[in-house]
């Protein structure tokens, strides 16, 4: 029967050069079912081979893929430093310019103030004018049509000088203050306490809650007695 027939294998070249030589001793005989399991062997140890070969080559891919990556991330740690380098250096230069517009606004702010403190010591010169001027008019008894007319310029310009912030001092009777107030003449008054401001000389001004320019006045003292210095 077929399946009792014996086949001859040989399984390299080495074997079909020497065939003429062999001995029949030498021949090896396999069944059917032997042959077929071989080559089944054969097959998937070729099968295997190239998945080795194939498994290699993916090895030696991925190999080059990580020594790329790690050199990605040398570079991208060497970026990332740099970022870091010029962010830290770009938040300083901020910092420094804010700084500066803040120093450029205060000394801005500081100039007008200096600046609107000189104008508004000329216009309380010229309003304190224009109160002496007011006053002699009074007094003469010149034309009321004038006078009034007068009296109205006075107002308009106290009203500009008050709009400004300027705001008269009324220190009459306060007791003597040397940051507000400015000593010209001691009268002696047992009657009031001692620094007290009897009269006002030449009035004081404020300029937005800041003493812009100080009361001139005459305060009390105390009379000079033997007991007193008891």
């Amino acid at each position: 029967m077929i399946d009792n027939m014996v086949y001859e294998k040989f399984y390299d070249n080495y074997f079909n050069k020497r065939r003429a030589l062999e001995d029949p001793r030498d021949r090896i005989t396999i069944s059917k079912r032997e042959y077929n399991k071989l080559r089944e062997t054969a097959e998937r140890y070729e099968a295997l081979a190239k998945k080795l070969d194939h498994a290699q080559t993916e090895k030696s891919a991925l190999h080059k893929q990580i020594e790329n990556l790690k050199e990605d991330g040398r570079q991208l740690k060497d970026l990332e430093e740099k970022t870091k380098k010029y962010l830290n250096s770009l938040v300083r230069a901020r910092a420094d310019f804010e700084n500066y517009k803040k120093s450029v606004q205060r000394d801005k702010e500081q100039y007008n103030t200096i600046l609107k403190e000189r104008i508004m010591k000329k216009l309380i010169d010229h309003y304190e004018d224009l109160l002496r001027a007011q006053q002699i008019m009074e007094i003469n008894n010149s034309d009321e049509s004038i006078r009034n007319g007068f009296k109205m310029i006075v107002r308009n310009f106290q009203k500009m000088l008050e709009d400004e912030g300027l705001i008269p001092m009324n220190c009459k009777g306060e007791k003597f203050d040397p940051y507000k107030h400015e000593s010209v003449m001691v009268e002696e008054n047992d009657d009031l306490p001692e620094n007290t401001i009897i009269e006002v000389i030449d009035k004081g001004y404020y300029l937005n809650n800041k003493v812009l320019k100080p009361a001139r006045v005459k305060v009390s003292k105390k009379k000079f007695s033997i007991k007193n210095q008891e």
